[in-house]
């Protein structure tokens, strides 16, 4: 059982550590607006909870798309976190100046 605990304990440092890092680089980056379409918090079949917010933005009139992924150790904080994010609402994101399509969210 104590093993099972270190698995997703290690997963939740690994990408806490992987996002902290992409914070880091994209802190030049422009910031944008985008829109929540969704958000969700499975139950985990294995390794730490993960929480995915679905949004939209647009740049220079074109529209784009993507997911955030973001690790809890307790279920009921990444659900939590899902439910505050609720359709229509704004969710800020920086933007990669070359390529719009890539997206870090604050």
């Amino acid at each position: 059982m104590g093993g099972w605990f270190v698995d997703i304990f290690v997963e939740y440092l690994f990408r806490t550590a992987v996002r902290a890092v992409r914070l880091v680089r994209s802190r030049d980056w422009a910031v944008v607006r985008g829109t929540v379409l969704s958000a969700e918090c499975p139950r985990a079949g294995y390794g730490c909870t993960v929480a995915t917010v679905y949004y939209e933005y647009i740049v220079a009139g074109q529209r784009y798309g993507a997911a955030y992924r973001k690790a809890f150790i307790v279920k009921e904080s990444g659900a939590r976190f899902a439910d505050g994010l609720v359709k229509g609402s704004e969710f800020v994101v920086r933007l990669d100046p070359r390529n719009p399509s890539v997206t870090v969210p604050c």
